[in-house]
């Protein structure tokens, strides 16, 4: 999480910009009402519902629904996913639903990557770890209804549609399987995509 008393002018602005946009696109608020009444620890929504809604606003466009599975993350001791995403598919049946513990993600991380990944001290130590610095942000309702914005990278690339590697990526080639499977640029012509290994 970005501290506003560490941050720049840069990503002040561009945080109320991500806060303008999502309170703009109805159906992307009401998801984080919904998240929030499971009192799930250290929440966020993140991943594409945020890259996507960013990046559709960007290309003069509303995003009306999720194209894909809507990320939910926290952080905690207990497993809840499973029960987290049966009471979020009661609540809202017409999204599909994803819900990942950060703090046991290095697990499979490491599965995947084929070497050691120590478990994250933070959820958003484990965000940065995600293959592109766009998609590493994530967006929570607090009680007061304040919008909190979680971008370990900055939300600098997410704006200036700018698709690069994460430096702390836990596997640097899942980036290049990204960028064929995904085609971003086919979407959102305007997206300067960083190229990755061959």
């Amino acid at each position: 999480m970005l501290d506003n008393r560490v941050m720049g002018p840069l990503e002040i602005e561009l945080q109320q910009r991500l806060q303008l946009i999502v309170r703009g696109t109805p159906w992307l608020f009401r998801v984080l009402e919904i998240v929030r009444a499971l009192g799930l620890p250290d929440w966020y929504l993140a991943a594409g519902a945020i890259r996507n809604t960013v990046w559709d606003a960007l290309h003069g466009t509303t995003s009306l629904r999720p194209e894909s599975d809507l990320d939910v993350i926290y952080f905690g001791s207990v497993e809840l996913s499973h029960d987290a995403e049966r009471l979020l598919r009661n609540m809202a049946p017409e999204y599909s639903w994803e819900v990942t513990n950060q703090a046991s993600v290095h697990h499979w991380q490491s599965h995947a990557a084929g070497r050691d990944i120590p478990a994250y001290s933070s959820i958003s130590a484990a965000v940065a770890s995600w293959p592109e610095t766009a998609t590493a942000v994530g967006v929570r309702l607090s009680d007061r209804d304040l919008l909190e914005v979680m971008a370990p990278h900055g939300l600098a690339d997410l704006f200036a549609l700018t698709v690069r590697p994460s430096p702390d990526a836990s596997d640097p080639h899942a980036y290049s399987s990204r960028l064929r499977q995904k085609q971003w640029h086919l979407r959102w012509p305007r997206l300067l995509v960083v190229p990755g290994e061959p």
